[in-house]
């Protein structure tokens, strides 16, 4: 069973080098949390809503390299940790449309709410039929 902190706690534990695999953060949606703050938690699998994050203009310095760049959906550090720990290779990603005959209305909406997920798990399982087709073929 998960312990519930608030994002105060979270932050003070995490500060001191705990763990908080088995932790949820109550007000994580809701509080107000400080830039630095929200970069410790997001290192650790909890990802602040950007409306929550507090920035301080004084402590951010400008770089072209990073700002001037268009970003795609955030990924929380810990899975991306966890992927180069895996020895999975990060390449840049190519968009391939495909078109689905979907007659039944309530499923069309539900695709349509859940597009990123879909996209996510979609993009998984063809990356393995290619690699299970690679392996088949001498």
């Amino acid at each position: 069973m998960k312990k519930e902190i608030s994002v105060d706690s979270a932050v003070e534990l995490l500060k001191s080098g705990a763990n908080l695999d088995q932790t949820t953060i109550s007000d994580l949606e809701t509080s107000k949390v400080r830039m630095m703050d929200a970069l410790l938690l997001a290192r650790n699998g909890f990802t602040v809503p950007d409306d929550n994050v507090i920035y301080d203009d004084d402590q951010i310095q400008y770089d072209p390299d990073f700002d001037d760049t268009t970003w795609g959906k955030p990924v929380s550090f810990k899975k991306l940790k966890q992927s180069l720990e895996a020895g999975d290779q990060l390449t840049e990603t190519a968009e391939f449309v495909v078109t689905l005959e979907i007659k039944n209305t309530d499923m069309k909406q539900w695709l349509a709410k859940n597009g990123d997920q879909i996209n996510l798990v979609v993009s998984g399982l063809l990356e393995r039929m290619y690699r299970a087709d690679k392996l088949a073929r001498p």
